[in-house]
């Protein structure tokens, strides 16, 4: 398994629009992992390229990383930092499956959907709880908010390494999602800022605590904002962890 993170901002993305914060200053002048586009992670697996949500810088991305074999996307929400980019892929060259919950996808068509993207996309509905199966892998999603729709994701390669995404999770989780990240090889979380107060997003520290209290053998953050330390700073801070990695925009890991 293969895993791309395409972009690792948060909404707003770094450096923020007419933000003249310390953080975005020196992302302006320094660029490199300073920089971050909005939140986009693509799964290279058997026989299947599965994207985790389209920003609205999609197009950048896809056409920065070169990607050109893409199979299907997964839908977490449907705030537009997360699906605003949506359609972009009017113009794929080819169809793509489109995994989102009833409800989800109720939201997204609502809002971003297009003819255009009707004769493209295959709808294929996710459940919470219920596993799909892919031949030589598995996704099992699992909701992460109550009263918005939002979703994470299990994903196992058969006879393999089990990475959880838990998408925009707040630090309060459901005890079936912890029972989930049980021992994961890999949990990949969302953690827009450092530490609480966020009621609504977990936050750095929260990870790492919940990292040790489900045994998970490697963790990477991703969806950093402006409001959370620079990337060198993060960092730092992770080399004194164990197995806590810091995302950066086109990092790849293989497990």
């Amino acid at each position: 398994m293969k895993i791309t993170f395409l972009g690792t901002g948060a909404a707003e993305g770094i450096p923020a629009i007419s933000c003249d914060c310390d953080h975005c200053t020196r992302a302006r002048k320094e660029d490199g992992k300073l920089v971050r586009e909005r939140n986009a992670v693509l799964f290279e697996l058997p026989g299947y390229n599965l994207l985790i949500d389209a920003p609205p810088d999609i197009r950048n991305l896809i056409n920065h990383y070169d990607i050109t074999d893409l199979d299907g996307i997964f839908a977490t929400n449907a705030r537009y930092d997360h699906i605003g980019g949506i359609r972009e892929f009017e113009f794929w060259e080819g169809d793509l499956d489109f995994l989102a919950e009833e409800n989800l996808f109720g939201v997204i068509k609502r809002e971003y959907w297009t003819d255009r993207l009707e004769g493209k996309m295959f709808h294929l509905p996710y459940y919470p709880g219920a596993p799909l199966y892919f031949g030589d892998f598995s996704l099992l999603p699992f909701a992460v908010r109550r009263r918005i729709p939002i979703f994470g994701i299990s994903i196992r390669e058969r006879g393999g390494k089990r990475v959880v995404y838990t998408a925009d999770t707040p630090n309060r989780l459901t005890n079936y999602a912890r029972r989930l990240m049980m021992e994961a090889d890999l949990l990949i979380v969302n953690t827009p800022t450092f530490e609480p107060p966020k009621e609504d997003h977990i936050t750095v520290t929260e990870a790492v605590e919940l990292k040790g209290m489900v045994s998970a053998r490697e963790m990477i953050l991703t969806y950093f904002s402006h409001r959370n330390r620079p990337h060198d700073v993060l960092e730092s801070y992770a080399r004194q962890l164990m197995g806590v990695t810091i995302a950066y925009d086109g990092m790849c890991v293989e497990i």
